[in-house]
C-alpha cells in the first residue's frame, strides 16, 4: 500500500491531468457540456417516474426522490467500470513512450466518474427540500459511504481493465451483464414487491447494499443500518484486494494487446 501512495503523490499532477482532458475529451463538441451531468438524472428520473410510478411505484411516497437517489450510485458504478474495460487500450501511446504506474489510467477514469456524482448532487438537492427531508447527523457518514463505494468500485475497474485490454468480447457482455444488474437492484421498486424466498439473490448484489445506505441518508434522513453498512465495507474489501492481484500480474502482458 505505501507504494501505490507514494505513486499517487509522485504522479499527481500527471493523474490531475489525465482526468482534466479526459473531461475535456467526455464533453467536446456538446453545447450543454457539463449541464448533462445535471440533466442526465434529471431526465432519467423523470422517464422512469412516467413509466413505473403507476405500475411499481403506487406504494412508494417520493417516487422521484426514490428513483434519482438510488439511480446515481448505480450509475455511477456501472458508469466507471464500464469505462475502465478501455482505459489501458486508449492509453496504449503513453504507456509505450514514458513509463508512469498502470492504474493511473484507471484512476483518472474513475476520478472523471465521481466528478460527475458531484454534479448529480445538484438536482437531488432540491428534491430532498420539495420533500421534506429532515437534515439529520447522518449526513455525516456520507463521505464514508462515498470513500467506501470508490474502493469497491475500484476494485471492479482494476479487473475490468486487465481483462478488457485483452478480451474485446468483454466490453458486450458486460453490457448484458449491467443490464441484469440493473433490474437486480432495487432502484425503481422495493425488496417487499420481492418474493422472500428470492430476497438471498438481491442481498448477494453489492449494490442492493450501497443503495440502500444510500436512501437511507438522501432519501429518509436516517442513520445506515449496521448490517448494510458492513456488508457493503466487505464487498469493497473483497473486491478492491481481489483487483489490485488480478491487475497486478496482468499488467506486465499489457504490451501484448497495444
Amino acid at each position: 500500500m505505501r507504494p501505490v501512495i507514494e505513486n499517487l503523490i509522485k504522479y499527481r499532477s500527471f493523474l490531475a491531468s489525465l482526468v482534466a482532458r479526459d473531461i475535456r475529451k467526455k464533453y467536446h463538441g456538446s453545447v450543454l457540456g457539463v449541464a448533462w451531468c445535471i440533466l442526465d438524472p434529471v431526465l432519467h428520473t423523470a422517464v422512469i417516474t412516467l413509466v413505473f410510478s403507476y405500475v411499481l411505484g403506487r406504494g412508494i411516497p417520493n417516487f422521484p426522490l426514490y428513483i434519482m437517489s438510488g439511480r446515481m450510485i448505480f450509475q455511477l458504478t456501472i458508469g466507471a467500470t464500464s469505462t475502465s474495460l478501455h482505459s489501458i487500450s486508449k492509453n496504449g501511446g503513453i504507456i509505450n513512450k514514458i513509463y508512469t504506474p498502470k492504474y493511473m489510467f484507471v484512476l483518472s477514469d474513475l476520478f472523471v466518474a465521481f466528478i460527475n456524482m458531484l454534479f448529480s448532487f445538484i438536482p437531488l438537492i432540491p428534491l430532498m427540500i420539495l420533500y421534506r427531508v429532515p437534515i439529520t447527523a447522518s449526513l455525516l457518514l456520507l463521505p464514508v459511504v462515498i470513500i467506501v463505494l470508490f474502493f469497491f468500485t475500484l476494485g471492479i475497474c482494476l479487473i475490468l481493465s486487465a481483462y478488457g485490454i485483452a478480451y474485446k468480447d468483454l466490453t458486450h457482455l458486460y453490457g448484458i451483464f449491467t443490464t441484469l444488474w440493473f433490474f437486480l437492484t432495487p432502484i425503481f421498486y422495493t425488496l417487499d414487491t420481492v418474493d422472500p424466498r428470492y430476497h438471498f439473490l438481491w442481498r448477494l448484489n453489492p449494490m442492493t447494499h450501497f443503495v440502500q445506505i444510500f436512501r437511507d441518508i438522501m432519501y429518509s434522513g436516517a442513520m445506515p443500518s449496521g448490517e448494510n453498512f458492513i456488508i457493503a465495507a466487505a464487498f469493497a474489501l473483497i473486491f478492491f484486494g481481489l483487483g489490485c492481484v488480478i491487475f497486478s500480474e496482468r499488467q506486465n502482458k499489457f504490451f501484448l494487446y497495444l
